[in-house]
């Protein structure tokens, strides 16, 4: 029986908030890592576990197969992938090695924004600047979206993908349909 099988999205019945700008994400597996970058053990083992090298520079992204990793903080990230066993993969650190892994998978929902108006519904919802010299492709930032902590990351030149906690996610799916209701 998979992980992922008997979980409920926040937005059943809500199938109505959902436009082609718009849309949920299947559950994925979410790992939160801590770990010193600087040390060269914690980078061997992150890259032997899930043949990734972390991102090194602030808001970036890295991936490697069948996961993501999303820089967070100096020594925080988010991986990402579809293999529901993504925190087992790292359930085996090196005697002595300075890190933490959390399965995080059922903390945030992903929705998925795109389209040509997608960089003009986050201006509205969220006070950071997208234009694309800024803010491209590979960048992720946290953030404040409709008032709630969110992970936003641009996966293409008008695709982004947002991590939203589950308990704000009806909440933020319905701000931002709103917001699209001007460019439909």
């Amino acid at each position: 029986m998979g992980k992922f099988e008997h979980w409920h999205s926040p937005f059943e019945g809500q199938e109505n908030l959902f436009s082609d700008a718009l849309k949920a994400q299947p559950f994925t597996a979410q790992v939160n890592l801590r770990g010193n970058p600087d040390d060269g053990v914690f980078n061997g083992w992150v890259k032997d576990s899930l043949d990734l090298e972390l991102p090194l520079e602030p808001n970036r992204i890295s991936e490697g197969k069948g996961c993501k990793a999303l820089w967070l903080g100096p020594d925080e990230w988010l991986v990402i992938g579809s293999d529901e066993g993504l925190a087992s993969d790292l359930s085996s650190p090196p005697d002595g090695l300075h890190s933490a892994v959390t399965d995080v998978s059922a903390n945030r929902v992903i929705l998925e924004l795109s389209g040509p108006h997608a960089r003009d519904v986050l201006s509205k919802s969220c006070e950071l600047d997208f234009h694309p010299r800024v803010f491209g492709t590979g960048m992720v930032v946290q953030t404040l979206l409709a008032k709630s902590q969110a992970i936003i990351e641009q996966v293409g030149g008008d695709r982004y993908h947002l991590y939203v906690r589950n308990s704000f996610a009806r909440y933020v799916a319905e701000w931002l349909s709103d917001a699209l209701l001007e460019f439909q």
